[in-house]
């Protein structure tokens, strides 16, 4: 509970929105940091202060009614609204209030989360500006081809007010004779989507409001809304095409980003003031110049093959990343988007300072939160293995008792499986934290993607269900990689159940893996693709509702979700990011609302041949040296030998030998090391226990001519695992060692000898256990 107010609270202090809490009386109590940057005030300041002191006049009684609905129990939607400063300037802000509530349910007070809109409003009114400063008449059209917003500039061009347009069907504004191809083109563009690179400009014939034809050339482009896309027309009237070029040099001169004009020997030939700003040179300093002077020597090369491209019309547009170097001779990260415009490139660059140093804070806070999850993940996990060990026991003798009564005993048989579950659930929880933060146990083989992925189908068709039809293509010649097998599989599962879950009415889920060597850097992966490097490239295409920008944006993060409360972690895709950051891969998302998504991995490719290698990870035909990847559970129904689900089965079932295998047993959690002795004595193992490695030194010396199996955790207090195993060894030759782990990766990184002895991960199952014993 410590652990989780503390974690808690650290999220509220590090929110970047103002977080306030207050009494039912609307007195403050809590005040996070992001407030105090917002308003001003220190917490000291407001503390069991009315928060009503920073509602404006305007909005005191609108905004004091949303208090009040909060407080009677009611969460309250989103909403624009303004607030006061400490200095008595406003803020606009968008607020969400909800109730606070007691332990006994009852409402104690409401707490507000606002978010401000200073900057957004700002770029708000900028694109706007933007949009009614261009010459150009612009008009958004729908799929119906009627005009949904129109520019000033449309007055100018065509006679109309932007209110007069508004609902009109776009064909009037075409000369008569052109309107029925215009409306055929308009109908295969928004039916086809793949058309729309292919028609990007067209000559036209505007008819004017008075009846006159103005000839114009038209761009086309297309805007993402939440009622589908829109077609965004942009015409010029070529009979003023010197005043528009006028018109056009000023909105460059208006636009805060760096625009500079490249010519194809690569000197700088147009300049705007935000060169000038980004830069610190004046425009006649750069003029004339070489364009490679402004990037550093060593990122000149990269640069020059990639902006050779765009001119040589291989790539129409291009974002290249690299530093920029001032007048000053300082370093800025830059954002550069290339175009090829007429006989020059167009370079949009900004300074994206923030945003790396943004990203960089988020590495470090996954960091620590990679910390945290190490940091529980052992004691979480043993608390998991005693939970599941306790039950296996109970379940073999309420298998019985219900045998005989079911009546009365199986209703308690239903109850221990449904521990059993949770506790899988709370392993597969722990191992996905691991996974995000790489800091899961995995063991790296070189694989052959078209065996492992022909072995998965039936598990990836049970995942994606009987309403989803699933194609698997993989290339015959695929690259091997070198991964764990286990984590291959929770790759493909996670991408897949995503999928599944954007089509609850069913569609088609394709799954293909080829080989790809990107001709140059793509930074649409993250992170970027490396040019000229060998990859395995899988992609799982899916036929559901897509996602917006934003949310492919936050796709990968941990805890993030669009699910309903209770229904998802939010760890699925971070744990896939952390598996293929840890394998040297990089990720890439293509969606759209409505079109459906693309998940791709690249996974770096291998020369060496692999051994032939079953799903989880373990030989064909063979068994299981380690729990699989949903945290060390198995979906097997009986253990090797036989068993039932819950581990139950005679002795006898175990037993292969003339005698009892003796096992010595070293666990330092009494709980974990009293359950898994007393399910191995039940399935027919002598079994001699130490809670530490010198106690089990001491007992392997009294037994050593008997003892055939060492079966130790990894972390104990005063000798781990590695070291016990390693003085076992010289008393006993020959003895077989099995490791135990909840969360043994610092040790396993400085330990190879851990890499030559099965693992066994905690939690564990009877059947695991039993097979893992062979």
């Amino acid at each position: 509970m410590k652990r989780g107010e503390a974690l808690l609270s650290s999220v509220v202090r590090s929110a970047a929105d103002a977080i306030i809490g207050c009494d039912a009386q609307g007195r403050i109590t809590a005040w996070n940091p992001a407030a105090e940057r917002i308003y001003g005030y220190h917490c000291d300041e407001v503390r069991r202060r009315p928060v009503t002191m920073m509602y404006p006049t305007d909005v005191f009684e609108r905004d004091w009614q949303v208090f009040q609905k909060a407080l009677r129990g009611t969460p309250t939607g989103q909403h624009r609204t303004v607030r006061l400063r400490k200095d008595g300037t406003r803020v606009p802000v968008r607020m969400s209030f909800a109730p606070i509530e007691g332990v006994d349910g009852s409402v104690r007070g409401v707490v507000s989360v606002a978010h401000e809109l200073t900057d957004e409003i700002r770029s708000e009114a900028r694109m706007v500006a933007v949009l009614q400063a261009t010459p150009d008449a612009i008009i958004g059209v729908d799929r119906d081809g009627r005009i949904v917003f129109a520019n000033a500039s449309c007055e100018r061009l065509l006679g109309y007010h932007q209110d007069e347009l508004i609902g009109r069907h776009a064909r009037t504004l075409f000369a008569e004779e052109d309107r029925a191809d215009l409306v055929e083109l308009r109908e295969r563009l928004f039916t086809d989507p793949r058309l729309r690179d292919e028609t990007r400009t067209l000559r036209t014939r505007m008819l004017r409001k008075d009846g006159t034809v103005v000839p114009g050339e038209t761009r086309l482009s297309w805007q993402d809304e939440p009622g589908g896309p829109l077609l965004v027309a942009a015409t010029r009237d070529l009979s003023e095409l010197h005043r528009a070029e006028e018109r056009l040099r000023a909105l460059l001169e208006a636009v805060p980003d760096a625009i500079t004009g490249i010519s194809p020997d690569g000197l700088i030939v147009l300049v705007n003031q935000g060169t000038e700003r980004l830069l610190g040179y004046p425009r006649d300093q750069l003029l004339g110049q070489p364009y490679a002077r402004l990037i550093p020597e060593e990122e000149r090369e990269r640069v020059a093959g990639m902006v050779a491209a765009v001119f040589a019309a291989a790539e129409s547009r291009m974002v290249i990343y690299t530093e920029a170097i001032r007048s000053d001779g300082v370093r800025v990260p830059t954002e550069n988007t290339v175009t090829r415009f007429d006989t020059m490139l167009l370079v949009v660059g900004r300074d994206i300072t923030d945003r790396v140093l943004a990203e960089r804070e988020r590495a470090q806070r996954l960091q620590s939160l990679g910390q945290l999850a190490g940091g529980v993940a052992h004691d979480f996990n043993n608390l998991l293995a005693i939970i599941s060990n306790y039950a296996d026991l109970l379940g073999e003798e309420v298998n019985e008792l219900a045998g005989a009564d079911p009546d009365r005993w199986q209703p308690v048989a239903d109850d221990l499986t449904r521990i059993q579950q949770a506790a899988q659930r709370g392993a597969a929880l722990t191992q996905q934290l691991l996974t995000f933060s790489r800091r899961d146990l995995n063991r790296p083989r070189v694989l052959q993607p078209g065996a492992i992925l022909r072995q998965l189908r039936p598990a990836l068709c049970g995942t994606a269900g009987d309403r989803i039809d699933l194609d698997l293509d993989v290339a015959p010649d695929a690259w091997p990689v070198l991964l764990d097998p286990g984590q291959l599989e929770q790759i493909l599962v996670n991408l897949c159940t995503n999928a599944a879950e954007a089509m609850p009415d069913g569609g088609r889920l394709r799954i293909t893996a080829d080989n790809l060597r990107p001709p140059r850097a793509d930074p649409s992966f993250q992170p970027a693709a490396e040019q000229g490097r060998r990859y395995l490239r899988l992609r799982v295409a899916d036929t559901g509702a897509g996602m917006s920008v934003e949310t492919s944006a936050r796709a990968f993060e941990p805890f993030f979700t669009t699910k309903a409360k209770g229904t998802g972690t939010g760890l699925g895709l971070a744990a896939v990011h952390g598996i293929v950051g840890q394998a040297g891969g990089c990720l890439a998302i293509d969606s759209a609302p409505g079109v459906g998504t693309t998940m791709t991995v690249l996974l770096p490719a291998v020369d060496e041949k692999s051994a032939t290698v079953g799903v989880g990870g373990f030989p064909a035909g063979g068994g299981s040296a380690a729990g699989t990847a949903a945290g060390g559970f198995s979906t097997a129904g009986t253990a090797a030998g036989g068993g039932s689900p819950a581990g139950g089965g005679s002795p006898a079932a175990s037993a292969g030998v003339p005698r009892p295998r003796v096992i010595l047993l070293a666990d330092d959690e009494d709980e974990i090391r009293e359950s898994t002795a007393r399910i191995l004595d039940h399935h027919g193992f002598r079994v001699l226990t130490a809670h530490d490695g010198p106690s089990a030194l001491a007992v392997a010396e009294r037994h050593r001519d008997e003892i055939d199996v060492l079966l130790t955790d990894v972390i104990m207090p005063r000798m781990h695992g590695g070291e016990l195993a390693a003085r076992v060894a010289e008393l006993i030759p020959g003895v077989r060692v099995i490791y135990m782990s909840g969360y043994a990766e610092p040790l396993l990184d400085t330990e190879p000898s851990y890499a030559t002895a099965p693992m066994l991960e905690k939690p564990f199952t009877t059947a695991n256990l039993l097979r893992i014993l062979g």
